[in-house]
Order: structure tokens, then sequence, then C-alpha cells
């Protein structure tokens, strides 16, 4: 899947495994308390992406991954937005209604930023 990122260059969405900076983790463990100090699924496994495991495995519903994502400032927002249209996070594979919140709420917080991605998504 290409997509278009803030510099206006088409990227591939990347499936090989990243390493998460210290600012995944945080905003990791502010989505996801329950999931502080844990950086995968099992020993040796890392999560390749920050939304999904909230999304999968954490929120009990489209409405809980929304209040989740309003738990970030709007500078952590406005990251996870351009790892998305960097093609560093997935958004493809979220619960069904997950992504359509998350776009609800960059609407209302970084209308400018959801535009782009909805733009991106069509």
């Amino acid at each position: 899947m290409t997509v278009m990122a803030d510099d206006g260059e088409k990227h591939e969405l990347r499936n090989n495994m990243r390493t998460f900076t210290e600012l995944d983790k945080k905003i990791l463990a502010k989505l996801a308390p329950e999931l502080e100090g844990t950086t995968g699924p099992a020993p040796g496994h890392d999560f390749k992406f920050i939304l999904l495991p909230v999304s999968h495995k954490i929120s009990e519903s489209s409405e809980d991954f929304a209040a989740r994502i309003n738990k970030l400032t709007d500078d952590e927002l406005g990251y996870i937005t351009d790892l998305i249209l960097q093609g560093e996070e997935d958004t493809r594979s979220l619960a069904e209604g997950d992504y359509d919140a998350l776009v609800e709420v960059m609407e209302k917080r970084l209308p400018d930023k959801a535009a782009k991605l909805k733009r991106d998504n069509e």
C-alpha cells in the first residue's frame, strides 16, 4: 500500500520490524497501561505497531479505543498520524470500527492531518 507523507513523498507500507522509540513506548503505555513494561506479545517478539495491540488485545469497543486515543496529547496524536502517513504504523488491520474512531478523534483535534489521512486512504 502506498501512502502520502507530510513531506509530499509517497511511501510503501513497510511490513518489516521496527524498533520502538522511547516515545513509542510512552504512547503505548498511555494507550494501554495494562501493557506497560511489555514490548511484545511474547518474550523475544516485539510489537511492530502501537495501535494494533491496543485495538486487538486491550480496547473492548471502538468507543473504548477512541477514549484511549483521546488520552494522547495533540503532539502524540500528530506523531501517530505521521507514522501512519509514512507507512510505519498499520491501520488497515485495526479491529472493526477502530479506524473510524481514530479518524473521528483526529477530525476534532487535528483536522488538517485527518484530512490528509482520509485522502491517502481513499
